[in-house]
């Protein structure tokens, strides 16, 4: 027997979620489709042996519009890093942070920034530039590359080379930082706005959160959605009609069902480590991000995750996160360790591997030309959401549910 629904939505996601839930406000009936046993899409958390694991290293920024909207961040228990980077420079550790928001280190700040002063200077212009600029603006501003933008800016040479590409390619999970400035300025206006941070039992917990405003019984988990045949799914579980379908599956899936323009996906590699608990001696135990400027190893970046939260781990043991992206997802674990000993400056021999996790579509591109918001309307009855239609990040997500749920509102002539 057929059942039916109102709507059907595809994925649980954070943009499923935020999508439900601005339905469930709206008083739409509606059913969530899941295929995996767990809510939260690229947003999930796994517990091994005490430590609570990420699925890939992320942040989450609380200056997020949406975010502040539809999450308690009290309840999240936010943990901050230091709003800044640690760039090992050969044998030099160099630590930038923002000296208006954190008095670790800040009056080192002249000292190890790279740079000319004429470069120093178009960082200033850049950022000032964007403590003023709107949203709105930011969305209509001629596109092009990040790199194109930022060396426009005066922002070139050192600066470029051993702070700005170190950093932002474990941002944009690609080196060349062609992505396009669009979403570089997003990016760079919610650093200036929000410190990113992790809850303190994990970014799960945000997907949890969302989920807990939806009753139980309109999340199908372990239901794989094989296809869609007009207003109708076929599922794993059975067929499902509905008046309404929205597709918050991944990037691929989406693309694939709906024809739409392909993109392509960037991957990442994380690796945690239990890891020896002098490491802390390193930069006063501050939560800081480890960037290589001479790129002498596989990695992208690497962090002690429990300075910031100490809930990551068992009493008195140390996290370490390290990722690396294309082309060196793939680096062997006596490579990734080497390079670990060099960016911390401690040996690493006796670091245990927690687990390893491969995310072979962790992010969508978004080269220039790149427009803000993407239609999420397909046709009558069919739409999608997902970061990929709007910003790959959490916020993207969570607006991109949102938005999709208001079109359906108004199809269904509400």
């Amino acid at each position: 027997m057929t059942k039916q629904v109102e709507v059907a939505i595809i994925g649980a996601g954070l943009a499923g979620l935020s999508c439900a839930i601005e339905l469930q406000k709206n008083k739409i009936d509606f059913q969530i489709f899941e295929a995996s046993d767990g809510v939260g899409g690229r947003v999930r958390s796994d517990v091994i042996d005490g430590f609570t694991l990420d699925r890939g290293f992320q942040l989450y920024n609380p200056s997020y519009a949406e975010g502040k909207r539809l999450l308690n961040y009290q309840d999240l228990g936010l943990k901050p890093f230091t709003p800044g980077v640690a760039i090992r420079d050969g044998k030099r550790l160099r630590l930038v942070v923002d000296p208006f928001r954190s008095r670790d280190f800040r009056f080192r700040l002249l000292k190890d920034l790279p740079g000319n002063p004429f470069s120093q200077l178009g960082l200033v212009r850049y950022f000032l530039k964007y403590l003023i600029t709107s949203d709105a603006q930011i969305a209509t501003t001629k596109d092009i590359s990040a790199q194109t933008s930022l060396t426009k800016s005066g922002i070139k040479g050192a600066l470029l080379e051993k702070l700005f590409r170190p950093f932002l390619q474990g941002v944009f999970l690609e080196s060349d930082l062609s992505t396009s400035r669009k979403f570089l300025d997003v990016v760079l206006k919610n650093f200036l706005q929000g410190i990113p941070s992790v809850p303190a039992k994990g970014m799960q917990e945000i997907s949890n959160q969302l989920a807990a405003k939806l009753p139980k019984e309109k999340i199908s988990l372990n239901t794989k959605v094989l296809s869609i045949l007009g207003n109708k799914l076929i599922t794993s579980e059975g067929e499902i009609e509905a008046r309404k379908i929205v597709v918050a599956t991944d990037p691929t899936t989406a693309i694939s069902w709906l024809n739409l323009e392909p993109k392509k996906m960037y991957s990442v590699t994380t690796w945690y480590f239990k890891a020896d608990k002098s490491i802390n001696s390193i930069v006063k135990a501050k939560p800081i991000l480890f960037v290589d400027a001479q790129k002498t190893g596989p990695l992208t970046n690497a962090v002690v995750i429990t300075n910031a939260a100490p809930s990551y781990a068992p009493h008195g043991e140390v996290l370490v996160s390290a990722s690396a992206i294309s082309p060196n997802e793939n680096a062997d674990l006596l490579s990734v360790k080497k390079h670990l000993s060099h960016l911390f400056g401690v040996n690493t021999d006796n670091w245990q591997l927690i687990k390893e996790y491969k995310i072979k579509e962790a992010l969508p591109e978004m080269t220039p030309p790149f427009s803000l918001v993407s239609s999420n309307q397909i046709n009558k009855d069919l739409f999608v959401a997902g970061d990929h239609r709007v910003t790959s990040s959490i916020q993207g997500a969570l607006l991109s549910g949102t938005n999709t749920a208001t079109l359906v509102k108004v199809s269904l002539g509400l």
